[in-house]
């Protein structure tokens, strides 16, 4: 049961947190920023999920559901911040790095 609300808090917060990420900093700053905490946010996420796993020691559904799915979610951290058609076309490599590259480290370092 506590895992599952540090999850759910993990949900909301890990939201906010992206989604404030995405406008402040990774839609503006320098490439090699963005790459840089595209893999940082992934990663520690992962990280983050894992040690929570092994510290709780959830029952399989909640590990692959709330684990596993929340962290692939807030992984991604500007999903749902802009409809993808209001993108101009030159943001959109921009867009689709700042989609993929977190969710592809938290893959890796689970």
């Amino acid at each position: 049961m506590i895992f599952f609300l540090i999850m759910v808090c993990v949900l909301y917060v890990g939201r906010k947190l992206g989604w404030s990420l995405s406008k402040n900093v990774l839609y503006s700053a320098p490439i090699v920023v963005v790459f840089s905490l595209c893999l940082v946010w992934g990663a520690s996420l992962a990280f983050g999920i894992h040690s929570l796993i092994r510290w709780l020691s959830p029952n399989i559904i909640l590990k692959i559901i709330m684990g596993f799915g929340v962290g692939a979610y807030v992984s991604m951290p500007n999903y749902g911040l802009f409809d993808g058609s209001t993108i101009p076309e030159n943001e959109m490599p921009r867009h689709l790095l700042i989609s993929n590259l977190p969710f592809g480290a938290f893959i890796a370092a689970r």
